[in-house]
This record gives structure tokens, C-alpha cells and sequence, in this order.
């Protein structure tokens, strides 16, 4: 892997590169928030102008500690996104989805430099001259395509740099289950695909949601079996069954929402053999710093398995929507908001987890 490094950057005092790394955490965070924020709320020139002035001082205190490759790269992202500001290039989600990759990568090569004064230079030279085409085009309408285009290369560029090679680890996780259990899970299965239809989604929703559940526990090297988890990831909405009775509102659908993991626990309890995976349906709302209900829990009270079925439930639906009919542009904003919960929803090791999971989804995505 060839090289670069910034030996006045390393000469620096330890205290003062600590505040570079936590200004530079900071300022991401900032951005984005902003992002998320023209996702969410629409776009405005005043959220540009926030973005452009988080950018320049990140650039700027990267600038003062000698990190002039990072820098560069910097500067032309700032360069975009003023072209954004002036009008002459059009904001779109992709452009947005880039600039949080590339910020990611550049916090990457920062922490390389942190760690062991060299960091990788073929990923900073291909990000630079991705950046350099994308901001030279003519045409702005194609910008986008070519915006997703170098976060694909990027994805490629790091999953052949991991062992050099494309993601030998199969996405399909094969379950052995008893023929009685597997009796029981066809049936989860049919009624988790009949309630998300009644309820609005996709009835594949049940389906997808298992799927990245088991990446994120073989990530996490098995912490729950992946029979109790099986039937938890299918059956943990069941008790909204009951929300479809009242209308918006209605004070009872809100007491149904609230209650609906209890629900759907006493459901699948009344089938043996599945206490484990009760456990999970019952604690999946609850959250990491104890702001979740039932019950309220707190960090190791709540079972691995209902941070996992949370965190993927929460993927899904905002990449896939409601319809499900058609996979989203937005996988990189769902990644953001799923990391934006790390210490407050869910912990932050499940977080690193997801994240390597959800990587492999989008390679195979990609593909």
C-alpha cells in the first residue's frame, strides 16, 4: 500500500492533535446533521451556507496542524459546495451522500496519520481525482450519477484493500432449525408478511429485516441463537396488530402503540420453546440510555438481540420506505441516522457492528 505522510503534523504535540481529532469529529457531526436536516425538513440556501462554513473550518484547522493532502481534498469538496451557493451546481441527495463519504474517509486518513504517521495514499488520490472530475463537468445534470459512481468506487476501492478480496463471506446465513421450529417459523413468517401488509409496508419487510439482523450477529460472533432471533426479528411488531383498531388520534391507539411489545411477547409465548426470543420481542423499543419502554432498561438489562432487531428495523424502513416496492437512493442517510443513535438508542459496539454488516449490503448492491 503506498504512503503519504505529514511529518509536521506528527512533530505536533499528543494534546494538540487530540483537539485537532475531536474538532474535526465535531465539525462531521455538524455536517451531518445538516445534511440529514435538508433531507428531512427540504433544502434552503441558509443550511448551504452552514455546510460551507462547517467545511472551510474543518479545512482550516487541518490547514493550521500541516495536513495539506487533506487539505486539498478538503478544498474541493469546499469548492462544490460553494458551486452550490452560486448556483451553478444543484444540490441532490447523492452530492449530500458523497460529502459525508468522503468526510468519513478523510477522518480515516487522519486517524492513520494519528496513529502511525503514514496513511494510505491510493484512496486520497482516488477521491481527489473523482473530485476533480465531478466539479470540472459541464453538464450539471449527470453530477449525481457520477457522485454515486465515486462512492461505488470508494466501497470497491476499500473492500479489495480488506484482504484483497470481494467479499468472500456469503450475505445469505443458512438457520438449522427442528422440524417443529421450523413449523413455527413458517408461521411467524406468513404473519409477519400479512401484518406489514395490513399495516402499510412491504410484506417482504419481515424478510429483510432477519436478513440484517443475522449479518449483524455474526458481526457481533453470535451473541444470540439465531433460531430465538429468527422468530423475534419476524414476530417483534406483532402486537401493532392491535393499533390498526383505532384511528389517528384516538387516545387508545396511542396506549396500543405504547403497549404493543408486550403484546407481541405474550403472542409468541403462547408457542413453545421460544422464551428467549419472547424476551427480545418485549425489549425491542427499549433504548440504550433507558429512554425506551416498557419498561424503561438500561444498557446490559436489555437483551443483544432487541438492540439488533431495533437497529434493524430502523435500517430498513428508512431505506426501503413503507411501499418497499423499490430500493432507495438513501442507504447512506439511513447509515447516518442509525450512527447518530450510537450511545443514545443503541451502544455503540452494535453501532461498529451494523456498520460492517451494512457494508456488506451495499457491496452486494452494488454488484
Amino acid at each position: 500500500m503506498s504512503q503519504f505522510a505529514c511529518k509536521e503534523f506528527s512533530a505536533l504535540d499528543k494534546e494538540l492533535k487530540d483537539d485537532l481529532l475531536e474538532c474535526y469529529a465535531e465539525a462531521q457531526v455538524e455536517i451531518e446533521d445538516i445534511l440529514n436536516k435538508i433531507e428531512d425538513e427540504g433544502f434552503s440556501f441558509e443550511k448551504l451556507d452552514d455546510l460551507f462554513r462547517s467545511l472551510h473550518s474543518m479545512k482550516g484547522n487541518c490547514s493550521v496542524c500541516f495536513l495539506d493532502p487533506l487539505v486539498e481534498l478538503l478544498h474541493k469538496l469546499e469548492e462544490i459546495v460553494d458551486g452550490m451557493r452560486g448556483r451553478y451546481i444543484t444540490y441532490d441527495y447523492q452530492l449530500g451522500a458523497l460529502t459525508n463519504v468522503i468526510l468519513d474517509e478523510v477522518g480515516s486518513l487522519l486517524q492513520q496519520l494519528y496513529k502511525s504517521h503514514g496513511a494510505d495514499r491510493n484512496i486520497l488520490d482516488l477521491m481527489q481525482v473523482n473530485l476533480d472530475e465531478l466539479y470540472a463537468m459541464e453538464n450539471d445534470s449527470v453530477r449525481p450519477d457520477k457522485a454515486a459512481q465515486i462512492i461505488k468506487s470508494i466501497a470497491d476501492f476499500k473492500e479489495g484493500t480488506l484482504g484483497n478480496q470481494k467479499n468472500n463471506a456469503t450475505l445469505l446465513i443458512t438457520v438449522e432449525y427442528t422440524e417443529a421450529q421450523q413449523e413455527d417459523i413458517d408461521r411467524f413468517k406468513a404473519l409477519s408478511s400479512k401484518l406489514n401488509r395490513l399495516l402499510g409496508y412491504s410484506p417482504e419487510r419481515g424478510e429483510r429485516i432477519l436478513k440484517l439482523c443475522l449479518l449483524i450477529n455474526e458481526e457481533l460472533k453470535y451473541p444470540e441463537d439465531p433460531v430465538q432471533l429468527s422468530a423475534a426479528a419476524y414476530m417483534h411488531d406483532m402486537g401493532m396488530a392491535l393499533v390498526l383498531k383505532f384511528e389517528e388520534g384516538n387516545p387508545n391507539r396511542e396506549r396500543a402503540i405504547s403497549s404493543h411489545p408486550m403484546v407481541g411477547a405474550q403472542l409468541l409465548h403462547k408457542h413453545e420453546g421460544w422464551d428467549h426470543a419472547v424476551s427480545i420481542v418485549m425489549a425491542h423499543e427499549e433504548k440504550f440510555d433507558g429512554n425506551g419502554f416498557p419498561e424503561g432498561l438500561v444498557g446490559s438489562l436489555i437483551p443483544t438481540g432487541a438492540f439488533v432487531v431495533s437497529i434493524s428495523a430502523m435500517f430498513i424502513d428508512i431505506v426501503w420506505g413503507k411501499s418497499g416496492d423499490e430500493y432507495k437512493k438513501s442507504a447512506m442517510r439511513a447509515i447516518q441516522k442509525v450512527n447518530l443513535e450510537s450511545g443514545k438508542r443503541f451502544p455503540p459496539h452494535l453501532i461498529e457492528a451494523f456498520n460492517r454488516a451494512a457494508r456488506k449490503l451495499l457491496v452486494a448492491k452494488s454488484q
